[in-house]
Formats: C-alpha cells, structure tokens, sequence
C-alpha cells in the first residue's frame, strides 16, 4: 500500500490536538476557581456591569501547602449562540491576593469593571446592552499570574440556560364584560402568569385608563400615559380593588392590563419577557345597578287600543312593551319613542281578549331589566259605550246654548292645511273633533277617526267619528265634506 503523506500529516495534526486538550485537561495548575451564579440570574452583560448585588461568586484557591503569597488576574467570557464577548488582552482587574493553600472569595461586585464594554472583545454594543439570547449561556473564568501573566488556572465554564417568557393573559373581569355597582366598591382583577421560571422573582403591574367615549378602541387606552388614573404592584397573581382606591366611576368603561416585571436585584433579573411584559389588554364597563321599571298600570281606550304607563328608577333607562295574548309563548315587542320614556298606547288588540304585559329598561352597556308581568283585558264594544255613558253622566258639564239658535256665520278661509296627525283638533261648526291614530291624506284633503262631544238632555257623550276626504283649512276648520257618526 503506497504511502500518503496528507493522511500522514492529518492524523499528526489531529493527534496534536488531541494532546493539546488533553494537555489542559492534565496540568497540574497551582490556582483553582470554583464558579457558582445564583438566581435569579443576570439577563445582558451591562446588568453585571451595574449589578450592585452580588450572585455571581468566585472561590479561589491557592493549593500551595505552605504560606507563600501569590498575586493572579482574572480574565472572564461570555459565549451566547450569537456573541462570544471575553476580556481584551492586557485587560486585568486588581490583582487577587491568595495566601497558600487558603481560600479567598470574591463576587461580581469586585470584578464589575471587567463587564465594561471598553473592556471586551467580541460584542457589539447592542448585544452588550440587550438581554441575552434565548439560548445556553456559557459563564468562563481563568486566572493568569499577575507578574508573569502565565496561566495559572484551568478555564473553568458555569452555564445557564436562559429563557424568554410569555407576559400574563388577563382573565378577570373578562373582557368586554359589564361589572354593576354594588353600593362598596368591590372589584377582584386576576391574571395567569406564563413564565416558567419561579414566581417568586416577577411582580406585577397593573394599569386601568378609563376610555374617553364608548366608542373608543380599547387597545389605544395607555397610548397616552395622562389616561392612566390607576396603577399600583403586587407580587401576586390578582388585585383586590376596593373602597380604598379611587373611585370607579359608574356608567363609563374602562381598561385594564398587567406588565410582568423580573424584580430588579441590584441589575440582575431573573427571566425577561415578550412584549416588554405586557398583557393584552381587556376593557369592562362599569354600570349604576339597573332597576326594573314599576308600578305598571294600564288603561283601556276603547276595545281594541290600551295605554300602557309605568314608573322608572334609573336614570337614562330606555324602554320597551312586551306583550302577549295569554296562553301564547311569543311576546310583542313595541319599542317606546325617547320623547315619551314612561307611556304608550298598544293599538289593534283583540276585543275582549285577555293580555299580559311587561316593561323592559335597558341601561348602560346594554343590560336591562324586566317589570313584573300584568294582566289585563280589553272590554267588548258594548261595555266601552255604557263607560263612556257612565263617566259622561257622573261628570256633567254645563253648555251655554238655547234650543233652535242659530248660530252666527263665520267667514272661514279656503287655504289648506298640509298635514293633519293624531290628536289634532279640528272644527266642523260648533263641534270640536280630535283626530285619532290612522288619519291620512294631504295638501288639505283628509281622511280617518276621531272622537266629538256630542250635547244631548243637558250633558255631553264622546262618540266615535269618521271622515272621508274632507277639506281642512290652516285654522283646521272643515270647509267642505261631511263628519259622519262611526258605527264601528
């Protein structure tokens, strides 16, 4: 087999380095340095070099067995999967003292000066500044002779393994949800935490903005730092917040988020976190409790048309009519006109049908309240004409009138009126009419219902009227057509 001197020289080489490793392995250094970092562990190279509590420690030994004194340097490196950041040559701290064969202990603190970044080789300024990689990190330590500058130590390694973590996620109030005052302020906020390193090295923040207008987005709340009326910190995982913090105010909505913040040791924090520590951000609204409307009560108008009025005790409230015939499951709903928030008039029921009614409030952020459920029912035709009978006899009213007098005549004007609506009156001679609901037409020319006073043997009666197409003039006079008694 022929020779080959590349392979030759490879396994030289290789062997050669093998020897070295075992070389560093083997010698018989007069120093030993003993490692030890403790958590919660520093997150970039500028928290070590402004650390002012001390974690990492260093025991050094001098292993002579007699009391000869010998003065070393340190020197120190970093290694992330992104940087190697190690000491400049010739750059030392104070020299160490060691007394043979007794140990001396030094910290962080007394060697701050060589994490400066003047002092290192290998990182650029941002690295030094930021937070470590999420990665393995190698802490290394070697001792040199301070006369000779001669090793006199192994390199010895301490690794951490460094994590970036989640922030919390908000959970209580939930978001968007409506928290009612309870007359003592009593609010409970909670959070789950998602870091995996101890608990015990993170606080909390919590922060709550109250929005400017229903309508605002939320996530712009701590845009502006002025929004922000509360903040406080808590090493737990929720926040009480009672009588004796500021007052929330009711019918307004608010938001709220909770920073995740490693406790600062002196420099040294234990994890670091996505987002800077921020949760998402929820919003609640916080509403006056929302009573239900009361003292419901309904009037029959006639047989087929009811007035519905009730009592509210919350302010702002709007309203709706629900109502059913008995025996149906579904209700009615008649939505009540802000102009009139504590009456309506429920038109085309059925005659002498029984009905059952409630009244629904709506307050802020939408929650509502429902009245007790009342029954009532609409009177027959015949029933409504002897009532009317009834109360117009029971309160009679004089009219000044002589039998068979004429009237003086009245000059009318013939410019029309354009719009005619419910409870309008208008003039037909001497008789009064008011307009009822269904009234039509224009420019005029109308047509629909009312009710007149009609005088008969010394009292009045209100009796039904129609109309068709009769001409109204601006003073609401009727200058043509013919009111007709109804017979509905």
């Amino acid at each position: 087999m022929p020779f080959n001197k590349k392979i030759f020289s490879f396994i030289i080489t290789l062997f050669g380095l093998f020897a070295n490793v075992c070389g560093q392995n083997n010698i018989n250094y007069p120093v030993s340095v003993t490692p030890v970092i403790y958590p919660p562990y520093p997150s970039s190279i500028l928290f070590i070099n402004n650390s002012t509590v001390p974690n990492i420690y260093l025991t050094i030994t001098n292993k002579s067995s007699n009391a000869s004194i010998l003065n070393v340097l340190l020197n120190v490196s970093i290694k992330t999967n992104s940087f190697t950041a190690q000491s400049k040559p010739n750059t030392f701290s104070t020299p160490i003292t060691l007394v043979g064969n007794s140990p001396t202990r030094i910290t962080n603190l007394d060697i701050t000066s060589l994490y400066s970044f003047s002092n290192l080789t290998g990182v650029t300024l941002a690295q030094f500044q930021g937070t470590f990689p999420q990665s393995t990190i190698v802490f290394s330590f070697v001792l040199y002779d301070a006369a000779t500058k001669r090793q006199v130590s192994q390199v010895v390694d301490y690794s951490v393994t460094y994590t970036v973590n989640n922030p919390p996620i908000t959970s209580m109030p939930a978001d968007k949800s409506v928290q009612v005052e309870q007359g003592i302020q009593n609010l409970l906020f909670q959070w789950q935490p998602r870091q995996a390193t101890s608990s015990n090295g993170v606080q909390y923040i919590i922060q709550i903005a109250q929005l400017l207008s229903d309508k605002q987005d939320p996530q712009t709340a701590f845009y502006n730092s002025s929004n922000v009326f509360f903040t406080d910190s808590t090493l737990l995982t929720n926040y009480y917040y009672g009588s004796k913090n500021p007052q929330l105010l009711t019918n307004k909505t608010y938001a709220w988020r909770v920073q995740a913040k490693p406790i600062d040791n002196g420099g040294f924090t234990s994890t670091t976190f996505v987002n800077n520590g921020y949760s998402n951000v929820s919003s609640f609204s916080y509403s006056a409790p929302c009573k239900q409307p009361a003292q419901v009560q309904t009037e029959t108008i006639d047989s087929v048309n009811a007035k519905v009025s009730w009592t509210s005790f919350t302010d702002n409230q709007t309203f709706a009519v629900l109502y059913r015939k008995q025996g149906q499951l579904n209700w009615i709903t008649q939505n009540v006109p802000l102009t009139s928030p504590s009456g309506i008039k429920l038109v085309q029921l059925e005659k002498a049908a029984s009905y059952e009614l409630q009244v629904q409030g709506t307050c802020y952020a939408g929650i509502s309240a429902l009245s007790d459920i009342v029954k009532f029912k609409m009177p027959t035709p015949q029933a409504v004409i002897d009532k009317t009978a009834t109360v117009a006899a029971a309160q009679p009213q004089s009219i000044k009138a002589v039998c068979g007098q004429v009237p003086p005549a009245k000059a009318l004007i013939s410019e029309a009126l354009s719009s005619l609506k419910e409870n309008d009156v208008i003039k037909a001679g001497d008789y009064s009419i008011v307009v009822g609901s269904g009234v039509s037409g224009g420019g005029g020319m109308f047509s629909g219902s009312g009710t007149v006073d009609i005088w008969l043997a010394g009292h009045v009666f209100k009796t039904k009227v129609s109309f068709t197409q009769v001409k109204v003039n601006k003073n609401y006079e009727v200058i043509d057509g013919a009111i007709n008694l109804s017979t509905r």
